[in-house]
């Protein structure tokens, strides 16, 4: 009976101390047999450095030793913010994100209506935002986030007045908040830590638009040492980190068990393609990747998948 006892306990342990880390992806060295341009255009992404921009449109990706292929208009899509420290997000994703735009400015005229109705002053402060702008407010405090929601014209701060005289602080604006939630618009007052009662937006938090957009984790993707430092240095206070948490979980899941460049580099030799442009190059029969940068050394990769990190 002991003997069985034993045997459950030790099972149970180790099912818990199994557990994956939804947190923590590493790229796991594995024969990769398939591998798509998206993969390709990921895998430069994950090698190449923010340092370096200007010509990503000139992106090279050969598979297998077949023809050069250039990347089409639909990759550069992918590609977009390679190409610019501050791209245009808000027009690079106009397409994708028609649909949504369309309905929040559909949302935001009924918020006025509803607002003009009580005799109030409401205005429209800002909508869309360049991401040079969106950096300026983070780095000055006025912002917690690097990519807004702003970025994508999904986001619009508001005004209200009294007298032409602009209410930068009043109970009209939980009001006004409330009456957006029942529209099905966000509130910003209903952020945890940083409360902004001027604030409406299309989407609950980051991970919903991404969960909804897997598009948009290319652009998220860039700033994931920023979400996890975030969370480390606020891992105490669990409320002030749960959208932190979601858009980590949701950025993972899209990420786990795709096409990696593993860190393990493989060091050039006298074979390595002599290439000044950027490029990708894979070969899935020696399960490797060479990958060059737009500026400085291309280096040889194995190949691997993304998979979570076990807890202890």
């Amino acid at each position: 009976m002991r003997l069985f006892v034993g045997i459950i306990f030790f099972f149970c342990c180790f099912t818990i101390n199994a557990q994956v880390d939804s947190l923590r992806l590493v790229c796991q060295p594995q024969q990769v047999s398939l591998v798509n341009q998206q993969d390709l255009l990921w895998m430069y992404r994950q090698r190449d450095t923010l340092r370096h921009h200007g010509a990503a449109t000139n992106l090279q990706v050969v598979l297998n030793g077949n023809q050069l292929i250039y990347t089409d208009s639909t990759s550069l899509r992918y590609l977009a913010s390679l190409q610019s420290t501050y791209p245009a997000l808000d027009s690079i994703y106009s397409t994708v994100l028609q649909a949504e735009t369309k309905y929040f400015a559909m949302q935001k005229d009924s918020l006025l209506a509803k607002v003009s109705a009580l005799r109030w002053s409401m205005r429209y402060l800002q909508a869309v935002r360049n991401l040079q702008r969106q950096q300026q407010l983070n780095r000055s405090g006025r912002s917690q986030v690097l990519l807004s929601f702003h970025n994508f014209n999904l986001a619009a701060d508001v005004g209200l007045y009294a007298r032409r005289r602009y209410l930068r602080r009043s109970p009209r604006y939980e009001r006004m908040g409330q009456m957006a939630k029942d529209l099905g618009i966000y509130w910003g007052g209903d952020f945890v830590g940083f409360p902004d009662p001027g604030h409406i937006q299309r989407f609950k938090n980051s991970a919903a638009l991404v969960a909804k957009y897997p598009v948009l984790a290319f652009e998220f993707e860039k700033y994931r040492d920023h979400y996890e430092a975030v969370y480390r240095k606020n891992a105490l206070r669990v409320d002030k980190v749960l959208d932190t948490e979601a858009l980590l979980i949701a950025l993972n899941r899209l990420k786990a068990g795709k096409v990696c460049a593993c860190q393990q580099a493989i060091l050039p030799n006298a074979n390595q393609p002599a290439v000044d442009a950027a490029r990708v190059e894979v070969n899935t029969t020696q399960n490797r990747v060479f990958i060059k940068p737009y500026q400085g050394n291309g280096y040889y990769y194995s190949l691997g998948r993304w998979a979570y990190v076990t807890k202890n």
